[in-house]
């Protein structure tokens, strides 16, 4: 790729200086809603972290660890979004490879959360088919294999990354310079969007979809025997899930837009060119949209918190540094 030859950012400065173009209704209106996001978001999960953590025992059970998990994928993700508000109000000022490294790391926590949501189900899915208690060398076994899981989970969230660090670049847009993808090639851009909605969305919404089905299927055939708190903890799982997806759909439809404008852009003119106004006009918002996702999982931990603290009964009995919320 060309593009990418540091060089260039020598005369990203003087360029920006004399072409800069005045800042865009669009813009301001993503900054400022990014901004909202930032200043809720970040001390919400902040708090959950603390809460989490001021409680953590080895007895913990695995779902509130993805929590965890979860929580912080999400603060890494609106502590570095401020970068985000710079760019769309100033134009990218920070550089070449701070655009690269700050993408990577953004996409890094992106992944780690769609993987940590994906987890959820299917440990979900898992406890209620085994029905195995965990005690003695079995319960040593589950959390060796749970910590396996999330080194896992975040060394794959890196490799699913790794692309940003070569097509990430900064280039002249419309009278600012942007901290964007740029790929030469209209087959690379194709397979990297490709793998993109993928990995990122189609895998894990099959994955979660197929394991919440048979789950309410099973628990229909049971649900007298099942107890409150895990109808609880099923819930708010399940409302962790639906609220990823529903934040994450709109980024993935632009990325197959995308796709659409880079096979028809020889082929079908006319269409290429009412897909590339749809995508001018909603590109950034659908990126700001993802980020609700991340200010919204905070809000639900606390009412699941609320609906556990107004029906404990005998629960108050149990352990009082083990979470509320057990597999």
């Amino acid at each position: 790729m060309d593009h990418l030859n540091i060089g260039n950012n020598q005369t990203y400065k003087s360029d920006f200086n004399s072409t800069i173009g005045p800042v865009g209704s669009k813009q301001v209106g993503a900054a400022v809603f990014l901004s909202m996001c930032c200043l809720i978001g970040l001390p919400s999960n902040i708090a959950v972290i603390i809460t989490i953590a001021r409680q953590w025992n080895k007895r913990m059970s695995f779902t509130v660890k993805l929590m965890l998990n979860l929580a912080i994928a999400d603060t890494l993700v609106l502590s570095l979004a401020p970068f985000g508000v710079s760019g769309l109000l100033n134009g990218w000022t920070f550089g070449l490879w701070s655009c690269k490294i700050l993408m990577y790391l953004i996409y890094c926590a992106m992944y780690g959360g769609v993987l940590t949501v994906t987890m959820m189900a299917a440990h979900h899915y898992h406890t209620i088919k085994s029905r195995v208690p965990d005690v003695g060398a079995l319960e040593r076994l589950q959390k060796v294999r749970r910590n396996l899981l999330l080194i896992g989970l975040w060394s794959l969230a890196t490799v699913f990354a790794l692309p940003i660090l070569f097509i990430q670049d900064v280039q002249l847009k419309r009278g600012s310079l942007r901290c964007q993808r740029t790929i030469s090639s209209p087959s690379g851009k194709v397979a990297v969007l490709v793998l993109e909605v993928l990995f990122g969305y189609v895998l894990p919404l099959t994955i979660i979809a197929a394991s919440y089905c048979w789950i309410y299927k099973t628990q229909l055939q049971g649900c007298r025997n099942i107890k409150e708190r895990k109808n609880r903890m099923r819930r708010l799982v399940i409302s962790i899930v639906t609220a990823f997806f529903l934040f994450w759909t709109p980024v993935h439809i632009i990325n197959v837009i995308d796709i659409a404008t880079t096979l028809t852009k020889t082929s079908s003119p006319a269409v290429y060119d009412q897909l590339k106004m749809f995508r001018r006009a909603t590109g950034d918002l659908s990126k700001t949209v993802t980020i609700i996702n991340c200010c919204v999982n905070p809000f639900l931990y606390a009412a699941a918190s609320g609906i556990f603290k107004k029906k404990r009964t005998r629960q108050e009995k149990e352990t009082s540094t083990e979470i509320t919320v057990t597999n």
